[in-house]
């Protein structure tokens, strides 16, 4: 069986990485979030192989709401494959959360967003089905089995890490699913050491599913490419991940 190298759909890495850095990152495809606009600016004028940049606006970084700008977002978020990490988050101003997230729903592109939903996971869907967006991938979601099961029939896929429970976990339909570290949050309980090591989280997703180690990380990658064709942003992928999606689609 072809062996796929490691997937992260959602870390953060510093703008100014460097080329040395991430080659001890063995292979990883990483999704490397940014936190404002001016993060992703940085990060955009910084291509590495292995790293898609994520046009961020996190909604627990008031700079990142004091910055906002909805002429500049659109702008970027034209450029990229990706958006994230935005969403909403029990911290800050609710009403300014909600507004900078309604618009970037409404705006977007032909895009994956990575969505935060830290103590709003049910705010989140409600937007979510407000405004439908086909390439949502709810990252570390916690909210009840109910608002799972309605984010998924909202057509959301979901990203996963080894802090999460299992209960948490097979609540999340199995072909929606995407590995995540959230590098370098909670490196204690996601027992990941750099961005791409989801080593552990293998070994849950193994245990839950009685599937072999190879077969877990190919079906994670047949989950991308079912998200990028739904999201029609395939054409839009880095040439290595465009064709890491290919060989799943086909095994």
């Amino acid at each position: 069986m072809f062996r796929f190298p490691p997937l992260d759909c959602h870390a953060h890495i510093a703008p100014d990485v460097t080329a040395a850095q991430v080659r001890t990152l063995n292979g990883a495809q990483v999704f490397a979030m940014t936190r404002t606009l001016e993060e992703f600016d940085a990060a955009q004028a910084n291509p590495q192989q292995g790293l898609i940049w994520g046009v961020g606006v996190h909604p627990g970084v008031p700079t990142a709401l004091t910055q906002w700008s909805r002429e500049r977002f659109v702008a970027a978020a034209d450029q990229a494959v990706l958006i994230g990490e935005v969403g909403l988050d029990r911290r800050g101003d609710q009403s300014t959360q909600r507004d900078v997230f309604r618009s970037i729903l409404r705006d977007a592109p032909a895009a994956l967003i990575s969505v935060h939903s830290t103590g709003r996971a049910r705010e989140v869907v409600d937007l979510v089905e407000e405004h439908p967006h086909p390439g949502i991938v709810l990252h570390w979601f916690t909210g009840t089995p109910a608002d799972a099961q309605r984010a998924a029939a909202a057509g959301c896929f979901f990203s996963i890490n080894a802090a999460m429970t299992d209960e948490q976990m097979t609540v999340l339909p199995l072909d929606r699913v995407l590995p995540e570290t959230d590098f370098p949050s909670s490196r204690s309980r996601t027992q990941a050491r750099t961005p791409g090591d989801t080593a552990a989280l293998e070994k849950t997703v193994v245990r839950l599913t009685r599937q072999p180690p190879l077969e877990v990380r190919r079906r994670w990658y047949q989950n991308l490419a079912a998200l990028t064709e739904r999201a029609a942003v395939q054409d839009k992928l880095p040439s290595e991940l465009r064709q890491l999606v290919a060989t799943a689609q086909e095994h």
